[in-house]
């Protein structure tokens, strides 16, 4: 089952996309792009009190999806205004992060989380707030007797992850989650 209500709630909160990162020279920002510091939920209110909209992208290279719903996590780096759209483009990096020097600046990337033996709700959020996009998370829901089934079941927990946890973070990964009615999670087992 695929997580189109949790797309399309992200889609609708913040009016907003999520996109990779653009390259920019070396040096710095390029000249229409300008450098703020801002806390970005603070940066989409200013846009939305202005009458703009606004997108959100990675301030890095790793082209990470910056939800809207999870604006509170992240710090906008850069703008750049679309005067011609009334709307700015945001790229931003979470609160905990140094914000590159330009652009598409490299940073490592951060680790798969581990979401087994968490409930399907707390895992999408935490998959999303790690920076994968939800229209890549897919979802297998599966009976007592290990049949598919379907329906949302928001708190069955995670059985089994791909990718595991600890995998380094990639915008090309798809991650898929099995959650199942009698699952026994790890942590439930001693494991």
């Amino acid at each position: 089952m695929r997580l189109a209500s949790v797309i399309a709630a992200l889609a609708i909160l913040g009016g907003a996309t999520a996109c990779g990162h653009q390259d920019t020279a070396d040096e710095g920002p390029e000249p229409s792009i300008r450098r703020v510091d801002l806390p970005l939920d603070t940066a989409m209110k200013t846009a939305a009190d202005q009458g703009k909209g606004f997108s959100l992208r990675d301030a890095t290279s790793l082209g990470r999806y910056i939800s809207p719903a999870y604006a509170s996590h992240f710090k906008a780096c850069f703008e750049k205004q679309k005067p011609n759209l009334s709307a700015v483009d945001y790229f931003a990096v979470r609160r905990s992060e140094k914000c590159p020097l330009r652009v598409g600046g490299d940073m490592p990337p951060g680790k798969t989380p581990k979401v087994l033996g968490v409930n399907l709700r707390k895992a999408v959020q935490t998959l999303v707030e790690a920076g994968f996009a939800p229209d890549r998370i897919s979802v297998d829901t599966l009976d007592a007797k290990g049949h598919r089934t379907g329906g949302r079941h928001w708190s069955w927990e995670v059985c089994k992850q791909s990718p595991t946890a600890g995998t380094p973070f990639s915008a090309d990964l798809r991650p898929k989650l099995v959650v199942e009615a009698s699952c026994i999670s790890p942590r439930k087992k001693g494991t």
